[in-house]
């Protein structure tokens, strides 16, 4: 059979469509613009229901969003939290794409000693037929995203990524040197590479501004593991503290997106 140049080139077309669609297959995807609190957010990790709740969005009047509060005697899961959770698929091989919205009160900016409070992170779990009473490798979260107050009473955001446990420390912290300001909304993006090996990868943005500069990585990917097994993280918004803070602190969270891919 011959085939005429524009039935070549459609071909051609259809092939790049179809292998397209193949790499693009969503495994889950999540939006919530939180009117309501949705059920497929756990609260096991949240002291009570007065630690969170849908309010008014300080600056844009018609909106709601997520406020997470968290008081000196929260203790949940052996750490001082208040975290919603996200059980999803995330392990080896996948891509995820996700982003959120966050927003501090001027009453977050009092301390003025240093100290740091997490507002999201990516948990591990152990591997597969192992408990973590069993498991003692006293594993840090793959990814984090938290405030640093510096001594000079300035917050800064910081980006944590890579392992580390008993047995290793290859994780990196990357600073965004602009400092954080009250009542203004901040929008953080993410695209992470789900692997055990250097293989894996993330591309974090905060108002898109990238974390990693094009000098140091042309696509501003940070290189490196993120997985300590293939048995899926898990992902958490809210506030997780020092166990040492006797402060009461706040957060505001809108605008979520996430989005798993093969």
């Amino acid at each position: 059979m011959i085939l005429t140049m524009k039935k070549i080139c459609f071909v051609a077309f259809a092939i790049i469509i179809c292998s397209s669609c193949q790499d693009e297959i969503i495994i889950q995807e999540f939006e919530d613009g939180f009117y309501t609190i949705n059920s497929y957010w756990s609260t096991s990790e949240t002291n009570s229901s007065d630690n969170f709740k849908i309010v008014d969005d300080p600056v844009n009047k018609d909106n709601k969003a997520l406020q997470f509060r968290l008081f000196p005697e929260d203790y949940n899961s052996n750490g001082k939290r208040n975290e919603f959770i996200l059980k999803t698929k995330d392990t080896i091989g996948l891509k995820v794409e996700y982003s959120f919205d966050f927003l501090f009160h001027p009453e977050f900016f009092k301390k003025k000693e240093k100290d740091w409070i997490m507002i999201h992170q990516w948990h591990d779990r152990p591997p597969k037929g192992v408990s973590w009473k069993n498991y003692k490798m006293f594993t840090r979260p793959p990814i984090h995203l938290y405030i640093q107050l510096n001594p000079s009473g300035e917050y800064y955001l910081v980006y944590a990524y890579g392992l580390r446990n008993k047995e290793m420390r290859k994780i990196e912290h990357i600073k965004i040197e602009k400092p954080l300001e009250p009542n203004q909304w901040y929008t953080f993006e993410n695209t992470v590479f789900w692997e055990t090996s250097n293989r894996a990868y993330s591309v974090p943005k905060i108002n898109n501004e990238y974390f990693i500069n094009a000098e140091v990585d042309v696509e501003h990917k940070i290189y490196g593991a993120n997985m300590f097994n293939n048995v899926p993280n898990y992902f958490k918004m809210g506030l997780y503290g020092n166990n040492k803070s006797q402060d009461t602190v706040s957060v505001l969270i809108d605008n979520f997106k996430y989005k798993l891919k093969k």
